[in-house]
């Protein structure tokens, strides 16, 4: 009888403990199994530029598939303004853009917010007609920008400020759109500096245009691009949004292991060169962080601009633009 009990018990507490070994390994995955509340999902980006990168390599190594979001559009604007209308619409569920153009559309009374970083590049330059050595000498001088407050245009106007030029009066600044356009009214004449970033900066060089300035002068690394939706799509689709950032963050790291052949996919998606492609990778690649870091002492550029532009009167905090839930758990979901 002593055995059988003595059987008994050992069955028992193998079982139970077998049950506890389930219980420690399947809670750590346990996030990472659950289905985003969405299969489709529509991102907006403002312009067809490498370091949007992650979300096309997201796409198409899978990764997004993978998480359980089978259809992924990626929309490219032109600009923050018709990428903030269409989230705004409906037509896109989130978008990677500009924290300006976050922070310009929470003042208008839109309720937006972010829930990822992690873009901190610094690879805007402005570049100019051979005749001009510095911003100081444009005096007079045509500056291209892609949209009135715009990334670009918010950028340009603190170059010009920082050399001692007053935006509103020493300078003209015209709206062309992009990048493209950038380059060709340079190359007709009808614009003398235009605020560019890779790989363009490599194509106005070879067309002997002159840099004056880098956006690594204002900051090394700057909180260029933010993930953000409307406040409700946040907080009704948690687990859609975990998913968007696994398959995103899993892009980062894979194109920072394959650079080569991530730059086979700038070419492929945005029809750069393939020289050009891989300089753009390998000089982008490194501000890309998958933990969705923002950057400190940028930020505190960030702010001073916003301040000196007026948008706002002085820096906010990270509440009133920011959900930090995800940043905060990524530990229990994001591997």
């Amino acid at each position: 009888m002593r055995k059988n009990y003595f059987s008994l018990f050992l069955r028992v507490s193998i079982l139970f403990i077998l049950l506890l070994l389930f219980s420690f390994f399947t809670t750590k995955s346990f996030s990472s199994s659950i289905k985003p509340e969405l299969t489709e999902l529509k991102i907006g980006v403002p312009d067809l530029d490498p370091s949007f990168l992650p979300n096309w390599a997201a796409d198409y190594k899978g990764f997004f598939k993978a998480e359980g979001i089978n259809e992924v559009k990626i929309f490219v604007f032109k600009g923050n303004a018709p990428t903030v209308q269409a989230l705004s619409s409906g037509t896109i569920d989130l978008c990677v853009a500009s924290l300006i153009g976050l922070v310009n559309t929470i003042v208008s009374g839109q309720k937006f917010k972010a829930f990822w970083a992690g873009y901190n590049m610094s690879d805007f330059a402005w570049y100019g007609l051979p005749k001009y050595k510095s911003i100081t000498e444009t005096k007079g001088g045509r500056y291209g920008v892609s949209r009135f407050g715009s990334l670009t245009d918010f950028l340009t106007r603190y170059a010009l400020r920082k050399a001692g030029l007053d935006p509103e009066k020493d300078v003209t600044i015209l709206q062309l759109g992009g990048q493209a356009q950038f380059l060709a009214a340079m190359s007709s004449g009808q614009l003398d500096v235009a605020i560019l970033s890779l790989p363009n900066t490599y194509i106005a060089s070879e067309k002997g245009f002159v840099k004056l300035m880098s956006q690594k002068d204002i900051a090394k690394e700057y909180p260029t691009h933010v993930v953000y939706a409307k406040e409700e799509f946040i907080s009704k689709n948690p687990n859609t949004i975990k998913a968007y950032v696994r398959a995103t963050t899993k892009a980062m790291e894979w194109i920072k292991a394959n650079p080569e052949e991530a730059a086979q996919l700038v070419t492929k998606q945005l029809k750069y060169r393939q020289d050009h492609a891989r300089k753009a990778v390998e000089e982008l690649k490194d501000g890309w962080y998958p933990d969705g870091r923002l950057p400190q002492d940028g930020m505190r550029v960030f702010w001073e601009i916003a301040i000196q532009a007026g948008d706002v009167k002085e820096p906010w905090p990270i509440s009133r633009w920011l959900d930090e839930s995800f940043l905060k758990t990524q530990a229990e979901w994001r591997k």
